[in-house]
């Protein structure tokens, strides 16, 4: 294998890694529950891509390294990078809760309306569907892309109020400070199925015809307002994501990665229109990167 084809496994098992340190730092009173949730994070991201690849919907390139043949272990690695930065993200800028959960998927989203029309373009992974309006990328992709943060936020953050009785939504910090055997055996045994059940059902939606062939107009519209409204909230918030501790700035440095990694890929391969592409769909993840490197003042 040439350059070209090895490296880019690197950039998930990079993320993933770099994940795996903020967790450490930014959870040391209870480490055990942060990395239960990257292992979830991980057994979530195979478990979609098996769905994927299992349905014949698309095919990865394949490379040194994949799970049960199919499915590289880079891209499920990835996926714990993508959706923990974009949760942590979404948790700084302090937000209401439903805004908190549209503003942590359109994070995870503004990524993929530019990274997957390289991917494919590169070879890395094959669309089975041939009528693509968005750059060969069919329109039910991101309807995915919209739901898979969503599907994993919700069941991890779900928590029963004992004195109310009612259900809430923690953040990860509040999930931190307990350190219970319960919550830990909630979050290995519960928070997965009911995420991919979640998938299943968007996933069956989905086969609906108008919704599984989105016109490009639409797909275009609905690019934009991801982009507009992820930087206008972090322009708005941007206050709350000045950095106390020099891991603050990981999350962001990981989603800005992915996405100049495909940027200066794309470049070198000459798809001038896709980087393009790239840099303007990634404007809320240059955002969160820029206003968290000013430091908070005590």
């Amino acid at each position: 294998m040439s350059f070209f084809e090895i490296f880019p496994a690197f950039v998930g098992y990079i993320m993933c890694g770099l994940a795996i340190i903020h967790a450490l730092f930014d959870a040391r009173e209870n480490r055990v529950q942060r990395l239960l949730m990257l292992i979830t994070l991980f057994a979530f991201g195979f478990l979609l891509e098996y769905m994927g690849v299992t349905t014949g919907n698309y095919v990865y390139a394949a490379e040194a390294v994949m799970i049960l043949g199919h499915i590289p272990l880079s891209v499920t690695f990835a996926w714990v990078g993508i959706i923990y930065s974009a949760m942590i993200i979404g948790e700084r800028l302090k937000l209401s809760l439903w805004q908190r959960i549209l503003t942590t998927t359109l994070i995870a989203l503004s990524l993929d309306w530019g990274m997957d029309p390289i991917a494919v373009e590169l070879g890395m992974w094959t669309w089975s569907y041939t009528g693509g309006d968005y750059f060969g990328v069919p329109g039910f992709n991101f309807i995915g892309w919209f739901f898979i943060p969503i599907a994993y936020l919700i069941p991890y953050g779900l928590n029963r109020n004992k004195e109310s009785k009612k259900f809430q939504l923690l953040t990860i910090n509040e999930i931190d400070e307990n350190n219970s055997l319960g919550r830990k055996l909630y979050t290995c045994l519960v928070v997965v199925p009911i995420a991919i059940g979640i998938l299943f059902v968007v996933g069956t939606i989905c086969r609906i015809e108008f919704i599984y062939d989105l016109h490009w107009i639409i797909l275009l519209i609905w690019m934009i307002f991801t982009v507009v409204f992820a930087a206008g909230t972090i322009v708005r918030k941007n206050e709350n994501l000045k950095h106390t501790k020099w891991f603050d700035l990981i999350p962001p440095t990981i989603l800005l990665f992915i996405a100049y990694f495909h940027m200066i890929f794309s470049l070198a391969f000459g798809l001038f229109h896709l980087s393009l592409l790239m840099f303007f769909t990634t404007i809320p993840l240059l955002l969160a990167f820029i206003f968290t490197l000013r430091k908070k003042r005590n």
